[in-house]
């Protein structure tokens, strides 16, 4: 059962494991552990086992998606495309316990049955049973018992004193401030961020109320600073180093921000988006920053978390505010700025975005730019969860691989892998434009499969001529860069920033045409294929098959375009932008921009290439964008420790150059150590592995075995054995 305790040391005999992060993948973590420890033969398993959670936010949300941030920041998953839970026929170890996706667990709330096709065995709607909840339901709800008395305790005056807090008690709103949203909520939904919130506290207290006898959890609101070794002796009372030789480390001493110290014998960190210290460009513009007050610079972060209330209105300035930046972070910041200042996007069917903007007065004026200049495109409006992407070509490369034989760093992904996933792109484009002329598809097929074509350039070849008209063409040089294309349209002669954004403003138009086709756009089936790729493309190269000439090239490219085209935002977060470049709110810079501070004005200045080096001057520069964790320059204390005490190391490629990732050992993510071992006790899964680790990213998504629950599957386990092993 859960409970609270409120010394300051804890856990001095006790088995004990630490869980350092409260988010998806430590909710994850611990509903494997106790899995895990179900199945074990009792004569194995310690007769009560301590574990810590620690996350500096509410342990069951975590900071991504803690519940009180705005609700205008919705996700960029599908609601039924989400889940926490493993499934029948999973990859994991310890027992499968199943679970409703989000939309699953919003049509409970409903009241609505899930149905047999869902629900098949009825251990979904079961596991809510334990927990049940309502649109109407208080916070409080989520503390009630299960049947077996078992409850997520509130924490005593002493335990908050400790920095212990209970798994959904305190700040937070009731979900019936979710009623518009959960009433509406389809599968293809995107939920809001917060809402998913909910869901994994949810899940977090389900996990606590079904803990079996002899596990207890203890939570800390703190941040752990530092992990060292303690000589000597051991968990169960078994007498100093035993099993270990006289003296040598058998648990860890952690340290939180607030006094608070864990003794553990296995740990598990899950620290998720870890912030990394400024580099010299960063380091540059906080100096002008400290030297001009008059400048204004909101760093780059979580949406959630950037301090956008500095940034003034053109009411307020009559002055543009500068943005670097055209991923998810860029249209998180435009919804901010917009509609969380009292702005409204109102439907109107004259208009080519379909919407009208009414200004509360309080917006910004915008001037966008990022290294490729254009924003990333729109996901397909299907109406339902997204079909299947195209990939026959490129599924069966991958088939005639075999991992095991194939070295680091020997595998030319442009060889092998990217034209077949060039060749699936185009076959899937023909497929729908050509689907009411099976012959001319045909011949088309054909001539994909020439051995001579190029599928990166098929448009141009000539023996498309009098099967395609050319304007028809999949142009994926254009899809890939349209501002580079622009660019070449323009000439010698350049364009201006104005010219330039009504091009833009063209496209996103299109983009959104064909992202409302959906399955009737040849364009988005054939960009699906792109971006459907990057996922099993990873899993082949992990870790680090590629050659390190490929991985720059073909294998840079498939990520990058693959993220524009594949990890865009909703559509109606397109048409808002389409919106307010067409009302005079945003405009684009253009591509490879370059940023200098004038010290007499003050102000930022920047300038763009594309558009003729014309100079945009403005006292505000926001920074839409997250950086990617480093371990080479984490900002983590917590990593910055265990490197210098040699218990983390720098991931290696197989050419020797060094990867942004801390090394695990895949099966167990135990660290490995400065010196090659393995560590013992402490092990590392999620974000920070990305260039390691396969689709580190992505929450797991249902029916696809996830990765993400086989990496908490693994780490479970090991951290159980680590403990079990010492008895």
């Amino acid at each position: 059962m859960a409970i609270m305790t409120s010394p300051r040391t804890m856990s001095d005999s006790t088995p004990t494991i630490a869980i350092i992060g409260g988010g998806p993948r430590g909710i994850s973590i611990l509903e494997r552990l106790a899995a895990d420890y179900r199945q074990l033969d009792p004569s194995k398993n310690p007769s009560h086992l301590d574990i810590h959670v620690v996350d500096e936010v509410q342990p069951g949300e975590g900071k991504v998606w803690r519940t009180d941030q705005t609700k205008t920041l919705c996700m960029n998953t599908l609601a039924d495309a989400v889940t926490l839970f493993t499934e029948p026929g999973a990859s994991v170890t310890a027992p499968v316990v199943e679970g409703p996706t989000m939309h699953e667990w919003i049509m409970l709330i409903r009241g609505e049955e899930l149905g047999s096709e869902r629900d098949p065995g009825g251990k979904k709607t079961d596991l809510f049973t334990l927990l049940p909840l309502s649109v109407g339901a208080d916070r409080g709800s989520l503390n009630s018992a299960n049947g077996e008395g078992r409850a997520a305790a509130s924490p005593s005056g002493e335990a908050a004193e400790a920095g212990e807090s209970a798994s959904a008690t305190g700040a937070g709103w009731s979900l019936a401030d979710y009623a518009a949203e959960i009433a509406e909520t389809r599968p293809e939904s995107h939920p809001s961020r917060a809402l998913y919130g909910e869901y994994l506290r949810w899940v977090f207290s389900v996990v606590l109320g079904m803990l079996p006898e002899g596990i207890s959890v203890h939570q800390h609101l703190a941040r752990a600073t530092k992990i060292e070794e303690v000589p000597g002796g051991s968990a169960t009372g078994l007498g100093a180093g035993a099993g270990n030789g006289e003296g040598q480390p058998t648990r860890d001493r952690i340290t939180l921000d607030n006094g608070t110290t864990i003794l553990a014998d296995a740990t598990v960190l899950a620290i998720g988006w870890a912030d990394t210290t400024p580099d010299a460009m960063e380091s540059f513009t906080a100096s002008a920053v400290d030297m001009h007050p008059a400048l204004t610079w909101v760093r780059p972060g979580n949406p959630a978390d950037q301090q956008i209330s500095q940034i003034p209105s053109w009411e307020e300035s009559q002055e543009e505010v500068l943005v670097r930046g055209l991923g998810m972070g860029f249209f998180d910041l435009m919804a901010m700025l917009t509609i969380d200042r009292g702005g409204r996007f109102i439907p109107d069917a004259e208009a080519r975005s379909g919407l009208r903007y009414e200004p509360s007065g309080r917006e910004p004026k915008l001037v966008v730019t990022s290294h490729h200049g254009y924003p990333y495109q729109p996901k397909p409006v299907f109406g339902s969860l997204p079909p299947a992407a195209w990939l026959p070509r490129f599924k069966a490369a991958v088939a005639e691989l075999d991992p095991a034989q194939i070295p680091a760093n020997s595998l030319d992904f442009g060889e092998t892998l990217w034209p077949a996933i060039l060749r699936d792109a185009q076959e899937a484009y023909y497929r729908v434009l050509l689907a009411a002329e099976p012959d001319v598809l045909k011949k088309v097929g054909e001539l994909i499969d020439d051995p001579a074509t190029d599928p990166w350039r098929l448009h141009e070849d000539n023996r498309l001529d009098g099967l395609v008209a050319k304007e028809s063409r999949f142009d994926l040089p254009y899809h890939a860069d349209p501002v580079a294309r622009f660019a070449e349209q323009a000439g010698e002669a350049g364009q201006s920033i104005d010219e330039l954004t009504a091009r833009i403003a063209d496209g996103l138009a299109e983009d959104l045409a064909e992202a409302q086709s959906a399955r009737e756009s040849a364009v988005r089936m054939g960009l699906q294929a792109i971006g459907a790729a990057r996922k099993p493309a990873a899993v082949v190269d992990e870790p680090g098959r590629f050659t390190t000439e490929s991985r720059r090239g073909a294998y840079a490219e498939l990520k990058r375009v693959g993220q524009m085209v594949g990890s865009g935002p909703p559509a109606f977060r397109t048409a808002e932008l389409l919106c307010l470049v067409d009302a005079g709110y945003v405009r684009f810079l253009g591509a490879h921009p370059t940023m200098v501070v004038d010290p007499e004005t003050p102000a930022f200045v920047m300038t763009s290439p594309v558009t003729r080096e014309e100079p945009v001057e403005s006292r505000t520069l926001v920074d839409a964008w997250l950086h990617k964790p480093d371990v080479r320059s984490t900002a983590d204390p917590l990593s910055q420790q265990l490197k210098e005490a040699g218990r983390m190391r720098t991931w290696l490629r197989g050419d020797g150059t060094a990867s942004r990732a801390p090394e695990v050992e895949l099966a167990t993510s135990r660290l490995i150590r400065e010196g090659g071992q393995v560590d013992p006790r402490v092990h590392m899964v999620g974000i920070p592995l990305q260039d390691m680790r396969a689709d580190m990213t992505i929450s797991p998504m249902p029916r696809t075995d996830p990765l993400m629950l086989q990496e908490t599957d693994g780490a479970a386990v090991s951290v159980l054995r680590v403990v079990t092993e010492k008895r």
